[in-house]
């Protein structure tokens, strides 16, 4: 999957309209990490990396995004099954730094902007609840897991290619990388992924010949902790 529109980028404006009603560009783009069945070594990969994202009963990760020139800081707090709150940060688009958060218990999704309800609560979707943030499947795996790693049919990775990069140098530590072609949406996205963990610590996404220019992303974990303890207090919606 691959999330590039976070909807805080246009503006305070036309953030309502964009969050709740979607837009023609990110449903084209999550389609990237669509795959074909993969070979044997790919679908073990895959496995791993679901049994580990599977696992983690609560997680709080921040992950740090390049995304059409913006800087995009988000501080997660996950408690599975689908209680997530991600605050956000956005430097870039404005002299001063938007500031945005959205919670979810699984029934419905809330979404302040600059300490202000930014819409009306709307049913969850996990879509929805992701498009907004500019992040991707280094964040995403951890309450999407069994989608965004399937190449079944109807999963998300169910029309690609992919090739293994095994001790691939990056931020001082050796990864696995698993790079995903996906020719239909003109993208070839790489996972850098633990090969102790068989987590994803960071996603990248570039545009292919011919393929969507604002494609483009670097989304990288900076911190993480798995199965902390988590009150439920932290979930709590409170309407201004």
């Amino acid at each position: 999957m691959v999330c590039v529109g976070s909807a805080i980028l246009i503006g305070m404006k036309h953030l309502r309209t964009y969050v709740w009603k979607g837009a023609a560009l990110v449903a084209l783009i999550l389609g990237a990490s669509a795959a074909n069945a993969a070979d044997p070594q790919v679908e073990a990969l895959l496995a791993k990396m679901r049994n580990a994202y599977r696992a983690a009963k609560s997680a709080t990760y921040t992950t740090h995004s390049q995304v059409r020139g913006q800087a995009i800081d988000v501080a997660f707090v996950f408690k599975s099954p689908w209680e997530i709150r991600a605050d956000v940060t956005i430097k870039g688009l404005t002299g001063k730094p938007i500031k945005a958060m959205e919670i979810t218990t699984g029934k419905t999704t809330h979404m302040d902007l600059g300490g202000k309800p930014a819409g009306p609560d709307k049913p969850f979707k996990v879509d929805d609840f992701v498009n907004p943030l500019g992040v991707n499947l280094e964040s995403i795996c951890f309450f999407d897991w069994d989608r965004q790693l399937s190449t079944g049919p109807g999963k998300n990775m169910a029309q690609s290619t992919f090739k293994i990069m095994p001790n691939q140098d990056w931020n001082g530590k050796k990864w696995t990388v698993l790079e995903e072609t996906a020719k239909t949406q003109k993208v070839v996205c790489k996972y850098f992924i633990d090969p102790k963990t068989s987590l994803i610590w960071r996603t990248t996404v570039k545009a292919m010949p011919g393929g969507p220019k604002n494609a483009e992303m670097d989304c990288q974990i900076s911190k993480m902790s798995l199965n902390p303890k988590v009150d439920d207090s932290t979930f709590k919606i409170e309407h201004v």
